[in-house]
């Protein structure tokens, strides 16, 4: 009861501390932060960090509403699949390029985007167990990786937000991330 306290008051003073809170995809700025997130791949957690830099699409030519984020992406994460005669042990790292057209809209606390990733995944597997591992191929692992990822931040202050987001890609792949992201 006490800790549900706790959690009530500190999200009242965010949210009422958030009351004047200014456009925060603002152009020229950068986003950062962690994430912490589920894989679908493996039904593994994953740890993450999110960066992007934001831009006009009149800088690329595009004479249209909306902002433009590019920027980069890291994930780490680890699985095993049991089986009786042992075990194959995965372990995800994975570096990327991701490009996101964030949404114009009046709520300036709320910034949604949609967008593109394109990424190497460094994936290694290792098998353990008592039964040997010559009788089973290798399964392959990691590679190239081509995703859509869609999203949100909700700024509570002028420099930290809160940010999900949801992504489907090659190499069966999928998670759903929570984090923060800070603007400098």
């Amino acid at each position: 009861m006490r800790l549900a306290k706790i959690v009530y008051l500190v999200f009242t003073v965010l949210f009422l501390s958030s009351s004047s809170v200014l456009s925060q995809f603002d152009l020229g700025k950068n986003y950062a932060g962690p994430s912490l997130g589920l894989s679908f791949l493996g039904s593994a957690f994953q740890l993450g960090v999110n960066y992007e830099y934001a831009m006009s699409l009149n800088e690329i030519g595009i004479d249209a509403p909306g902002k433009l984020g590019v920027g980069g992406l890291f994930r780490y994460w680890s699985y095993a699949n049991d089986y009786f005669y042992g075990k194959w042990n995965y372990t995800d790292v994975l570096f990327g390029a991701q490009g996101n057209y964030h949404f114009d809209l009046k709520n300036p606390k709320f910034d949604p985007w949609l967008g593109l990733v394109l990424a190497f995944d460094f994936g290694k597997v290792s098998w353990s167990g008592p039964a040997k591992k010559e009788y089973w191929r290798e399964p392959s692992h990691g590679g190239f990786w081509f995703g859509l990822h869609a999203g949100a931040r909700y700024w509570f202050t002028q420099n930290l937000a809160a940010s999900a987001r949801i992504g489907f890609g090659t190499l069966s792949y999928g998670a759903l991330d929570l984090g923060v992201d800070f603007k400098f």
